[in-house]
């Protein structure tokens, strides 16, 4: 169908059926053969014909206007796909958590377009479960996502840890604890924790009880929030505690104290997740670029 309406088209630029069949290398009758067959399964003519040669109708001027655009799309995902099967790629999308992009995104973006200066960088500041919900329906090429999430796509999804950080309990700054420069998981046995939502942070409450556990103790369960900025105003609020990745090391809010824990088993790792498949030069650089300036920084 779509060759068809090319030669249509092509037929309308060149104003003849003579030049058409010449620049699209076939025979006039042929030509004329696949217009008879487009009319009858368009259900009326494309052209008129007299002594001038051949006139688009109406109906050939509405068939440009409407399909015009879908042939110029479709032209330019083609040329995308194939692109990307060479190992080349005009764009890449990115899904990220705001709050790491910081330290793991942006000081790499500059040395990334100067590599790759034709490819257009989209960035989409997305939780955990959107960026998988991204991943999963096509719409991202790379994903930086925290570990938990990522336990629930490694067989989806190609895995790559970017970082091994440590964890910080955020706690009421008003706490009898706040003002210690590190403590032990197991000081925190009894607290209320607050966890992100399985839809906002799926596995986040998982990885939680699992540092409780290791630590001799289960945790009791204060709530779920839908963000960090929920979670810090119901710490202060409620008297509740929470385990962050030290990526949101920093000032915090008031009422709000970090601290990190001195267990050798508390971490969190910073993953990386990719479409299966042919990896283009773009991605891998941009891969390479962020690991190197995490390597640099630690």
């Amino acid at each position: 169908m779509l060759d068809r309406i090319r030669t249509i088209l092509t037929i309308m630029e060149e104003g003849s059926l003579n030049r058409a069949a010449t620049r699209l290398g076939v025979s006039q009758p042929t030509l004329t053969r696949q217009i008879h067959a487009f009319e009858a399964e368009a259900g009326a003519p494309l052209f008129e014909r007299g002594s001038w040669g051949v006139r688009p109708t109406d109906l050939a001027y509405r068939l440009r206007e409407e399909m015009a655009p879908v042939l110029k799309a479709y032209d330019l995902a083609w040329a995308e796909i194939t692109a990307h099967a060479s190992g080349r790629q005009s764009q890449l999308r990115i899904g990220y958590l705001g709050l790491a992009a910081g330290r793991y995104l942006t000081p790499v973006l500059g040395k990334f377009q100067e590599a790759h200066p034709g490819v257009k960088l989209w960035l989409f500041d997305q939780t955990p479960s959107e960026q998988l919900q991204a991943l999963r329906a096509g719409d991202l090429d790379l994903a930086l996502i925290g570990q938990e999430g990522a336990s629930l796509a490694d067989d989806e999804f190609y895995l790559q840890r970017i970082a091994r950080v440590g964890v910080l309990a955020a706690l009421p700054s008003n706490h009898a604890l706040a003002g210690n420069d590190a403590i032990t998981l197991a000081e925190l046995r009894g607290e209320g924790f607050l966890v992100p939502s399985e839809e906002t942070v799926p596995g986040r409450k998982k990885w939680v009880a699992s540092l409780c556990r290791e630590a001799g103790f289960r945790p009791r369960w204060l709530g779920r929030t839908d963000s960090v900025a929920e979670t810090f105003a119901r710490i202060a609020g409620e008297r509740g505690v929470s385990l962050l990745p030290d990526y949101l090391e920093g000032a915090p809010p008031p009422g709000i104290a970090l601290v990190r824990l001195s267990d050798r088993f508390a971490t969190w790792d910073f993953i990386l997740l990719r479409q299966r498949g042919r990896i283009t030069s773009a991605c891998r650089d941009l891969v390479r670029f962020i690991r190197e300036a995490n390597a640099r920084s630690s």
